[in-house]
């Protein structure tokens, strides 16, 4: 019976450092003030309640990074699932500009274990997974001067292919293919 105890004990001691980066839904900077202070302490509340030890807690106006300790059973995405939705119900309700956004959170995040990772590597990595964000509204047309400079660009190479062709040379099939038909400026 003790060896079973000693065992016991010996795995209680045992936790796996993760490092948890997550942003607030369309970058949007709202994380500041008394909202980065009241999620820090909801943060560490709720890390107690799931039975992690909190290291570090890092807010930035737009992402979050957290490290914490944790024993081997417990699913890191489990940890940040229960933190997300229990510090977004919270904020949500003591802040109300906070409900401008559909969600406090978006779905992605980042996972890492280790001991030797610094908030700076993780935050460069969140980053590194995120696609580039699109311009708002919708994309400009092209003016008729660029699609008069294009078109004049592009009838210049179909010549100089075509002349090229004649000569005996393989014509470059990048050229060959914008002339005639699918040349954009044709249909206006």
């Amino acid at each position: 019976m003790e060896l079973q105890d000693n065992h016991q004990d010996q795995h209680d001691e045992w936790l796996i450092t993760y490092h948890f980066v997550w942003g607030a839904m369309r970058e949007k900077p709202c994380l500041t003030g008394e909202v980065a202070t009241r999620l820090a302490k909801l943060i560490e509340e709720r890390a107690n309640d799931v039975e992690v030890a909190p290291l570090a807690v890092l807010v930035l106006p737009d992402r979050v990074y957290l490290a914490v300790g944790a024993a081997p059973t417990l699913a890191p995405h489990h940890i940040i699932c229960q933190v997300k939705a229990y510090t977004s119900r919270i904020l949500r309700d003591e802040f109300p500009e906070l409900n401008r956004i559909p969600t406090l959170w978006t779905r992605a995040y980042l996972a890492m274990a280790g001991d030797t990772i610094t908030a700076e590597e993780a935050f460069r990595r969140f980053e590194a997974t995120l696609r580039p964000r699109r311009p708002r509204g919708r994309p400009r047309k092209a003016s008729p001067e660029t699609c008069e400079t294009t078109c004049a660009t592009e009838s210049r190479e179909s010549a100089n292919a075509i002349i090229s062709d004649e000569d005996g040379i393989s014509p470059n099939p990048a050229v060959t293919q914008r002339s005639g038909r699918n040349n954009r400026c044709d249909n206006r």
